[in-house]
């Protein structure tokens, strides 16, 4: 539904919506497929590079390709635990963000009286 105004010189015009506001404001949007976030994409992408690349050097410095395979799991865990795990109502790579940030920052201590 339009709705009518009137700009400065009296005319009327239209109010229309300029930006499309998603309705659900809490999660990201899904974008990929309509199941899966760009966040999550690139965690996954990324845990697959990392797995590829692990393989490709342990073959560079002569690893036998039994010993190389098993380089591929770690890396690709770790890009679906980051895609999608949640700790304690957000996500594991938000979560360990501000773990770190917490156990390495300066920390005060005031004792009371």
């Amino acid at each position: 539904m339009r709705r009518r105004a009137a700009n400065f010189f009296g005319e009327v015009i239209f109010l229309a919506r300029l930006f499309t506001v998603p309705m659900d404001l809490v999660e990201e949007e899904k974008l990929v497929g309509g199941v899966l976030t760009l966040r999550q994409v690139g965690y996954l992408a990324g845990g697959g590079i990392f797995s590829i690349l692990s393989v490709l050097f342990l073959k560079l410095l002569g690893a036998p390709w039994a010993l190389s395979l098993l380089a591929l799991p770690p890396g690709a865990g770790l890009g679906i635990f980051l895609a999608f795990f949640r700790l304690e109502g957000m996500g594991a790579d938000e979560f360990l963000c501000r773990f770190f940030a917490w156990r390495f920052r300066q920390k005060r201590f005031i004792w009371g009286r």
